[in-house]
Parts: structure tokens; C-alpha cells; sequence
């Protein structure tokens, strides 16, 4: 539940509440993420993809319906979405021991390119039908080896990847929690928390720390000093799921409900917050040149929290 020292009053309920101001448990907290082997910290659950913008075109035939050539044309674009994000990625990938280490799995299914945006511009100069996506393709890792270097996935030059951890898999009731970020480039971020009765908190931004926007290869802390809430074990109990959503651009704006101390609650689902963080913007201002594209990670931690007997 979220609680405020001075008035006692109970605002919401959830797996863990939310104090105002933040506990001076800091210290401990802090010295062991300074030396944690944060690495080793895989999460539960990661989706690796690429966000493509791409123009799809096909020309005019007497042979196909206008409705077949439309549908040929999107086809066209996310053919094209998922060689472009082939090579994106690979480009970026440089270390040499990365690649030797891990194979890059892409699914040559249309199908697993998922559309996020589209814009249909019909017939263009009575030749062509012109259409516009903004596509995501997913991919996996592989190891090579069955046990490949730890720390390999942490170098700048590979593919964008953000750990997320806590000190322990599971809490005791009264027990305060802080949650460890840290990615190998820099990168955008936005930190919810699932709590065991389902509300989806957004720990980060917040109200008091706007941040969204993480430098390369520096741990992070939620909540940290500048915080007005801290993370306290409190009923219902059962699992907690802290996951980050992590981009190489800004992520798109999501509508949030006032909780209280600083944090927000999201009333939708899981699935459409994950969605409307996808909304990145590959077309800069000022008819600059468009990006070519942007890595998105995703990834959860969870944690189990229990009564204190």
C-alpha cells in the first residue's frame, strides 16, 4: 500500500506500499550494487528487437485487385522492415568475441514483424501504391557455447541490453526492497513495477526524478535519495514483476493516474503500456534525416514477497 508517515492514511493497496518519505535504508542498499556482480543478473523474462520505419511500394497491374495490391505493398514493406533490421542490429554488433560467442535467431516470417504504425498513401502518379509502416522485428540469442562469457552482453558494442536486479528473490514482510538498472549504452527507460494485486506502477520517471534518459555502464537505484517513497513488503503477497523497457531513442508519452508521493499508476493492461512504449519517433524534428532505426529491450525481474512469520 502507499502510505504517508504523518497522516496514516491508506491510499492503495499493493504487494508492496510506498512510504513518503523515503527510508534512510540507502546506505546498505548502495554498497552492495557498487559491488555486485550485476552481470550475472539474468532476468526472468527479455524480448530483443528492432524498430524499423519503412516505405513499401508496388506497382499497378492489371492483373491484381487495388485490395491485392495494397496488401502486397504492406507485404513488401515488412519484408523490408525485417532485412532492415537484420542489418541494423548486426552493424551495430562489433565485438568481434560477441559474435563468436552468440548467433542472432530471426524469424523469416512475416509474420513476426508486427506493425505498430501504418500509413497508407494509395496510388502515387497513377503507377504505383504507396504505403508507410513502423514495424517491430523481433530476434533472439543463442550461445554458442553452453556457457559463454558473463559479462559479454554488457560491452557497449553489443546489441543494447539493460539488467535489472534486486539483492534477493524473495522478501519478507516489513523488508524494504531497491531495484538495480544499469545498461551497456546508453539508453531510455521507463521502470514499472506489477504488483501482486496488479496494479502497474510507474517507478520511473517520477514526479521527483524525471529522469528517462541513463548513461552506459552506471548502476542506477529505485528509489534513491531524491525519492519520496520506499519499497516496503506489505500485503497481498505473492509476486512482484519490475520490468524495464529500454530504447536507444525517447519513448513515447503514456497517459498516467496520480497514485501519490511522486509515483503514477497506469490503468491499462501489461500489453498496451508495452505498446505505447514502442511509439518512438524515427522522424526528427526540422526535416532532419530519419533515423534508421533503434534497438528496444525488454526485460523483467521477479521477486517473491511472503508474511513474516
Amino acid at each position: 500500500m502507499i502510505r504517508s508517515p504523518i497522516t496514516k492514511k491508506v491510499i492503495v493497496r499493493s504487494g508492496l506500499r510506498m512510504l513518503l518519505p523515503a527510508l534512510i535504508l540507502l546506505g546498505s542498499f548502495t554498497a552492495w550494487a557498487q559491488d555486485a556482480p550485476s552481470v550475472k543478473a539474468a532476468p526472468d523474462y527479455e524480448k530483443r528487437s528492432s524498430i524499423q520505419a519503412v516505405d513499401g511500394f508496388v506497382y499497378l497491374s492489371e492483373d491484381r485487385t487495388l485490395a491485392d495490391t495494397r496488401a502486397a505493398a504492406y507485404s513488401v514493406a515488412k519484408r523490408q522492415a525485417l532485412e532492415m533490421a537484420k542489418t541494423y542490429v548486426q552493424s551495430k554488433t562489433k565485438v568481434t568475441n560477441y559474435v563468436m560467442e552468440y548467433d542472432m535467431i530471426w524469424s523469416e516470417s512475416e509474420g513476426m514483424v508486427t506493425i505498430l504504425e501504418q500509413k497508407d498513401y494509395g496510388i502515387e502518379n497513377n503507377t504505383r501504391y504507396h504505403v508507410w509502416i513502423k514495424a517491430e522485428v523481433e530476434y533472439s540469442l543463442k550461445p554458442k557455447k553452453p556457457i559463454p562469457s558473463e559479462s559479454m552482453d554488457m560491452d557497449p558494442s553489443a546489441p543494447l541490453t539493460v539488467k535489472v536486479w534486486t539483492d534477493k528473490k524473495m522478501y519478507k514482510e516489513g523488508e524494504a526492497i531497491q531495484v538495480q538498472i544499469r545498461g551497456n549504452k546508453d539508453f531510455y527507460a521507463k521502470i514499472i513495477d506489477i504488483t501482486a494485486s496488479g496494479d502497474i506502477i510507474q517507478l520511473l520517471p517520477n514526479d521527483y526524478r524525471k529522469i528517462n534518459f541513463f548513461k552506459k555502464e552506471t548502476i542506477y537505484t529505485v528509489p534513491d535519495t531524491v525519492d519520496r517513497f520506499s519499497l516496503i513488503v506489505s500485503p497481498p503477497f505473492g509476486q512482484d514483476k519490475i520490468v524495464v523497457y529500454a530504447s536507444e531513442l525517447p519513448m513515447g508519452d503514456i497517459k498516467l493516474a496520480p497514485l501519490g508521493n511522486g509515483l503514477n499508476k497506469y490503468t491499462g493492461t501489461q500489453q498496451t503500456f508495452a505498446d505505447e512504449t514502442r511509439d518512438l519517433s524515427l522522424a526528427p524534428e526540422n526535416n532532419a534525416t530519419p533515423f534508421q532505426g533503434a534497438e528496444f529491450y525488454e526485460a523483467a525481474w521477479i521477486i517473491a514477497t511472503e508474511q513474516k512469520h
